[in-house]
């Protein structure tokens, strides 16, 4: 039984435009540091519009492009690539705009309120048929006609409003928590760079090249067609549970036999091992806190007397991102043994690298806890979501 006034509705039905826009001609040669913004798919978040790496076109370049302006009140949705399904609403403060290919105008009928719709599009349910209707093809994508049929439940104008403005307070928490993470993230490499890169640039401490105070190997992948190599009692670790767990890895999602170790490159790294993604997230760093095995994607840093695992992943996360442009050029960026063994680590002593581990262990705790608050923000939200928007609970 729908609850009194609600529909069950599919998105084309309370729709006066669905449609994406296009690459100005003349590619990005023709985008500038001021004039029209155009919106691309990294401007668009989950519940807001991030304008901070907007690119602009001409006014002249504007005129041509009638078909892909947004209004305020569009919602815009994500329709190609890893940030399919992600939407928001145009602010009011937008008054003129574009977007590319990748992103599709959705414009409401009066029926339907923006934030309203906004929500159920980012909800559990529309983000499932999302991800089953997408998948097919070379590449990830939805056309018009799928986003046209996006079902879910309608309430009346007035409990939609009333909906939106409850859920839109827990948006509010979420974004000042983003900010507030991204802020302290900041702070954090600052940090860093206070405690490890400056008093090596003014040469208060020795720099090698961290080859010389390690040994490193890479891991191995056996045939995953013999199934007697898998699921068996040793940790076989993936730049996918480094990304999820973070500095320690305490467990792995796939494990191998010891029979799977020895028919393969793969080897079993002592726990203490530093764990350094040189394919795919390429600089992602992570502490092995137990005896396991990888992928040849991750590289087994082993340190030696003079060196504090601890210190060695501080000092890789900050590399991070000059990492990444130093990365080989091809496909995807990729590291290899010989190019981490070359990097410059700047080595003070044992006891100095233990008290730089404890100020920054400080500022780590801190991020972690404000990430986890905004886990815990998201999930509430998504509990909410689900009661208020299938009508199991009202809103007066």
């Amino acid at each position: 039984m729908l609850p009194n006034g609600w529909k069950k509705m599919k998105l084309g039905e309370i729709c006066n435009k669905i449609g994406s826009g296009s690459t100005p001609k003349g590619g990005r040669d023709v985008y500038l540091n001021a004039g029209i913004p155009i919106i691309r798919s990294q401007n668009v978040l989950n519940g807001f519009l991030d304008l901070n790496d907007v690119a602009f076109i001409s006014d002249e370049q504007h005129g041509k492009m009638k078909g892909t302006w947004v209004h305020p009140n569009d919602i815009l949705l994500n329709i190609t690539g890893a940030s399919i399904g992600r939407s928001c609403v145009v602010p009011s403060t937008v008054k003129t705009a574009n977007v590319n290919q990748h992103v599709c105008i959705i414009r409401l009928k009066e029926c339907a309120d923006a934030c309203y719709v906004c929500n159920l599009i980012l909800s559990k349910d529309v983000q499932k048929q999302i991800e089953l209707l997408s998948v097919g093809g070379g590449r990830q994508g939805l056309n018009f006609q799928q986003i046209a049929s996006f079902s879910f439940l309608l309430p009346p104008p007035d409990e939609q409003k009333k909906i939106a403005a409850t859920l839109s307070v827990w948006d509010s928490a979420i974004e000042k928590m983003e900010k507030l993470i991204e802020a302290k993230e900041k702070s954090f490499n600052s940090l860093l760079k206070e405690l490890i890169y400056f008093p090596a640039e003014s040469e208060r401490w020795n720099i090698v090249k961290l080859g010389d105070v390690s040994e490193m190997s890479s891991g191995g992948t056996p045939k995953s067609s013999i199934e007697k190599y898998y699921n068996g009692d040793v940790l076989w670790v993936s730049i996918a549970d480094m990304t999820e767990q973070g500095m320690y890895i305490k467990d792995t999602a796939k494990k191998l036999t010891k029979l799977g170790i020895e028919n393969s490159a793969a080897k079993i790294y002592p726990k203490g091992t530093v764990l350094y993604a040189m394919y795919a997230s390429i600089g992602e760093v992570s502490i092995a806190e137990k005896e396991m095995a990888s992928s040849q994607a991750i590289l087994g840093i082993q340190v030696s007397d003079k060196l504090v695992n601890k210190y060695l992943y501080y000092f890789l996360v900050g590399q991070k991102e000059r990492i990444k442009l130093q990365g080989q050029a091809g496909t995807q960026s990729n590291l290899n043994a010989g190019m981490v063994k070359n990097l410059d680590i700047p080595i003070p002593s044992i006891k100095e690298q233990n008290k730089i581990i404890a100020v920054l262990d400080n500022g780590m705790d801190e991020l972690s806890l404000l990430k986890q608050q905004l886990e815990n923000y998201k999930k509430q939200k998504q509990g909410l979501m689900q009661k208020l928007l299938s009508g199991q609970w009202r809103v007066k």
